[in-house]
């Protein structure tokens, strides 16, 4: 005999409750604590920054070396800041240091104001990234007495970028340049092609450089053959790049972009 027996009436309510809040689940989800509809939105990744600090017409680098950096920001997704002195020894937008992720300096015979020196050197201290350019192997060094408030920073050749220039070759003569054959597969060299060619840049004397510095180019002419050109090394934590390079005419080279593209990646990558 079959019995049917019916649910207590206390049950009903809570059988209605469950089906009409599992019913409204399902067409208001939007009302559940932390569900949503929209599509889960990223925020964007920072675009790394990279400050040019360039001071006068010097080998033209004030307009060539800006215009370079950002082609090449546009291709590697970085942003640009441009810190130019324009001909003076004082910098207006220098506080753009306080954002950047690396430097690219190319300045010539400055003592700045103790200020904005000690801001350069409080940069480079947090362990960012450094790439100087053929005049900044002696750009805080006026070569003379500074006025009052301004100082010079000699050491900076030897401490920070790892060389010792001191003084050229006879300009007219240039310099071959050639990639150090066992660092052809590196990053710094990536696209740096030919592996030999001339520049109009005069044969910087920067030897002898740091013993922790991995050199990458050489350059030869006829009164010196086999001097350091490029090269890398970590200053505290920074990660330094320095090259001899710079003239005009280096500009229109594609190794010489390539280059500068792989130095300031490298000194953009955070030291392990």
């Amino acid at each position: 005999m079959k019995i049917n027996r019916k649910p207590p009436l206390v049950m009903l309510p809570l059988r209605l409750f469950s089906s009409v809040f599992a019913l409204s689940c399902f067409v208001f989800p939007f009302a559940l604590p932390g569900f949503s509809l929209e599509p889960e939105m990223k925020t964007p990744k920072r675009r790394p920054l990279v400050a040019v600090m360039v001071s006068d017409s010097f080998y033209d680098a004030d307009k060539l070396l800006p215009t370079m950096v950002r082609r090449l920001a546009d291709e590697n997704g970085w942003q640009v800041a441009v810190i130019h002195g324009h001909g003076s020894e004082r910098f207006e937008n220098l506080d753009i240091l306080d954002r950047a992720d690396t430097l690219v300096l190319y300045i010539r015979r400055l003592s700045l104001q103790k200020e904005q020196l000690d801001a350069v050197k409080r940069y480079l201290a947090s362990g960012r990234g450094l790439v100087g350019l053929r005049t900044a192997s002696h750009g805080f060094d006026s070569g003379k007495t500074p006025k009052e408030g301004h100082e010079n920073w000699k050491e900076f050749d030897e401490k920070i970028l790892g060389g010792q220039y001191h003084g050229h070759g006879r300009n007219e003569l240039g310099c071959d340049v050639e990639n150090v054959a066992e660092h052809r597969d590196s990053i710094i060299l990536k696209d740096v092609a030919p592996a030999r060619w001339h520049s109009e840049s005069s044969l910087y004397y920067t030897a002898p450089i740091a013993d922790d510095a991995t050199v990458y180019q050489r350059g030869s002419s006829s009164q010196a053959e086999a001097v350091p050109l490029t090269w890398t090394r970590m200053a505290g934590k920074s990660r330094v790049a320095y090259s001899s390079l710079g003239h005009q005419k280096d500009f229109e080279q594609p190794a010489f972009e390539s280059l500068l593209r792989n130095l300031i990646r490298w000194t953009l990558e955070k030291p392990r």
